[in-house]
């Protein structure tokens, strides 16, 4: 049956339109949770009280193997095991104690529009003073602790205690450069790399797609479609 040109003009009418502008203001950025401690001192003691536990676990097993089949047990083995325990005493204090020095950073991924215009500043504000290696190496390592600051900056979204208090002010570059200046190496990095994953997530869809069965059937189907791989 043939439809009439009124007929044909109400049913493009009833088209459920597409707004693209809608549609992108439901974009979220992926949050996690990074947390840092500040006591390195009780840290390292921590990982030597470690060490000693393990070397005299080793030594109380030997001194078990050596003992099998004798009706007394040996000294040596109940003062071993005395100071593994006095030793795992100290290592609960201590875990206590560093915990007690954490902050935990909520931390959300960059819009791209954000990460490129601080790109762009980078560039702008940092240059080599001549076109030497070493001077063109320098410059880039400023730029690139400059980009690091200010996406910490721009992703922390609060700062929380030990003890549950939150700090909910807006991190400035400032505070970023004093974290970069002040926190051990690897407490520093946690909070690096986890803005760059969060901001520059190049897999992050990748597990829906592999477990959404009718999007790889589609994907398949389609007779120019091609995998690429980074």
């Amino acid at each position: 049956m043939t439809q009439t040109p009124e007929a044909i003009v109400e049913d493009l009418k009833s088209v459920e339109k597409f707004d693209l502008r809608s549609a992108l203001s439901k974009v979220s950025y992926p949050t996690e949770d990074v947390t840092v401690y500040l006591d390195g001192h009780k840290a390292h003691e921590l990982n030597l009280i470690l060490d000693e536990i393990s070397e005299l676990e080793h030594k109380a097993e030997g001194l078990t193997a050596q003992a099998q089949g004798s009706m007394v047990d040996d000294p040596e083995k109940a003062d071993v095991d005395a100071e593994i325990e006095e030793l795992k005493a100290r290592e609960a204090a201590l875990i206590k104690e560093i915990s007690a020095s954490a902050l935990t950073f909520t931390m959300r991924g960059v819009a791209p529009a954000v990460w490129r215009l601080i790109d762009k500043e980078a560039r702008r504000k940092i240059k080599p003073n001549t076109k030497s290696e070493e001077d063109q190496f320098e410059a880039q390592l400023e730029r690139n602790q400059y980009v690091n600051n200010e996406l910490i900056a721009k992703g922390t979204v609060k700062i929380t205690n030990a003890e549950g208090v939150e700090d909910n002010s807006a991190v400035t570059a400032e505070t970023a450069e004093a974290l970069f200046d002040v926190l051990l190496e690897t407490e520093f990095m946690k909070l690096k790399s986890a803005i760059e994953n969060l901001t520059f997530a190049h897999t992050l869809f990748q597990n829906v797609a592999m477990q959404d069965a009718d999007f790889l059937s589609k994907s398949s189907d389609a007779p120019d479609s091609q995998v690429t791989s980074e």
